[in-house]
């Protein structure tokens, strides 16, 4: 995969992917400069086969296939997935 320029990145992901069983046995990486074309790389979760590529994906939920075994990772928003934690959390002690 091509090196990230981080200041010019409009998007930028590296985390993991799970399977059907919740397992987190994948991983992708991705980026995008003009949130239109995106470069991934990916290791599925489902056959372990490792693959990059450079697309143009429409809106989220992002689903890739795999070119080995045919199995799509969803690549989820994580930010809706943060807010909901922030949201759901106690109030803080004012004492502490």
């Amino acid at each position: 995969m091509q090196d990230i320029d981080y200041d010019k990145a409009e998007y930028v992901t590296n985390r993991e992917l799970p399977n059907d069983d919740g397992e987190k046995t994948g991983r992708v990486k991705m980026f995008s400069y003009d949130n239109e074309t995106y470069h991934y790389q990916i290791k599925c979760p489902y056959c372990g086969h490792q693959f990059e590529n450079s697309e143009k994906l429409g809106s989220r939920p992002w689903w890739i296939e795999c070119p080995e075994c045919g199995r799509s990772s969803n690549v989820k928003r994580i930010k809706d997935a943060a807010k909901k934690d922030i949201k759901n959390r106690a109030p803080e002690p004012d004492d502490l």
